[in-house]
């Protein structure tokens, strides 16, 4: 009887709980179209066909339900790292692998170069960060659409110590290195960092002002008026020590990395060893080292972390850094590390 009685206001209610819902969703409908429509316009994104354009949303839409899943178990203290739906956030993990993976599978072991030998008289500090000491770190730049990563790395160690030894903080050329060492595969395939080291050696690098990026592969144009010249290139031990003893004394250091789960990087600092092994078979791009600190978590407990320097612009990530956790070789960021000699 009482369930007999109460049926009409259940029907009511239930019908209510419905309307509601279906309000919810299309609210939420509506929220990720406008989220679209931004992202197109902030990024310039436009496609060649309706259907395209289709696929590029339905990507968008998985990509932002998985980000919106990280960063609540970021806010609940599950993850160490928040992301966003940036630039990438239209194209799938393989896809973006494709786009920028950029080293080819190699090692230093067929070079001549030399080994990094720690200088113990020299006290390690706690923290370091050569964009402030010494200004040794010129503006993050755009590999754009060009498997490129190793070009940038190298460039980047060589204006650290041009910075530290000369006083002079002039951006090295990228495009001298895609379109003129014969030994890389330009944009589409990339190279490596040890075969880019050796064209420097032999040859010498233009700043970015004579030789300008132009994110493809053109016809070497090198006038042979090179701005920074190594003599010699050190490579370290694979291990985070002889990694943090080189970034704490000779500057920011060339590193091959594992770029995994980095799409959607924000900010924090990077933790995942389950999707971002320290195997070196799976380097598939190259960074900066540039320092190095940490952070105090609950329970005075520190954080451990590296300062990176990437290619991919300066609206990624943390003004185009990234922060990577220290003493665990995430990501195999200690594997294949190097410096030149001015």
């Amino acid at each position: 009887m009482f369930l007999l009685c109460n049926q009409p206001s259940f029907v009511s209610n239930m019908k209510i709980l419905i309307i509601l819902a279906s309000a919810i969703l299309a609210a939420t409908a509506l929220s990720i179209d406008q989220q679209w429509n931004q992202f197109k316009i902030t990024h310039k994104k436009s496609y060649e066909t309706p259907e395209e354009e289709q696929l590029r949303y339905k990507i968008y839409q998985d990509n932002v339900e998985k980000i919106n899943r990280h960063n609540s178990r970021y806010e609940a203290g599950l993850e160490s790292y928040t992301m966003a739906a940036n630039k990438f956030a239209d194209l799938t993990k393989q896809e973006f692998h494709d786009l920028i993976s950029s080293s080819r599978p190699g090692s230093f072991q067929d070079f001549e170069f030399e080994k990094h030998v720690p200088d113990e008289s020299i006290p390690l500090p706690d923290e370091i960060d050569w964009r402030i000491k010494d200004k040794a770190v010129l503006p993050v730049r755009n590999q754009v659409k060009c498997s490129a990563g190793w070009a940038f790395s190298v460039a980047g160690a060589l204006e650290g110590q041009n910075a530290i030894k000369n006083n002079v903080r002039t951006p090295i050329s990228e495009q001298q290195l895609i379109d003129c060492d014969q030994s890389n595969q330009g944009c589409k395939n990339g190279s490596t960092v040890a075969n880019a080291w050796q064209y420097a050696v032999k040859n010498g690098l233009a700043s970015e002002y004579d030789y300008p990026y132009r994110s493809y592969e053109t016809t070497c144009q090198a006038q042979n008026n090179p701005i920074v010249k190594p003599k010699k290139i050190v490579t370290l031990g694979k291990t985070e020590d002889d990694l943090h003893q080189a970034v704490g004394t000779v500057g920011p250091i060339s590193a091959g990395i594992y770029f995994g789960e980095l799409q959607f990087y924000s900010s924090g600092v990077f933790l995942d060893p389950i999707a971002c092994p320290s195997d070196e078979s799976t380097l598939d791009h190259d960074v900066l080292v540039v320092g190095y600190g940490s952070q105090t978590e609950i329970w005075n407990l520190k954080k451990y972390y590296w300062i990176i320097k990437n290619s991919w612009g300066q609206d990624w990530g943390e003004g185009g850094y990234f922060r990577l956790a220290r003493n665990q070789n995430q990501c195999g960021i200690a594997l294949r590390c190097s410096y030149p000699v001015l």
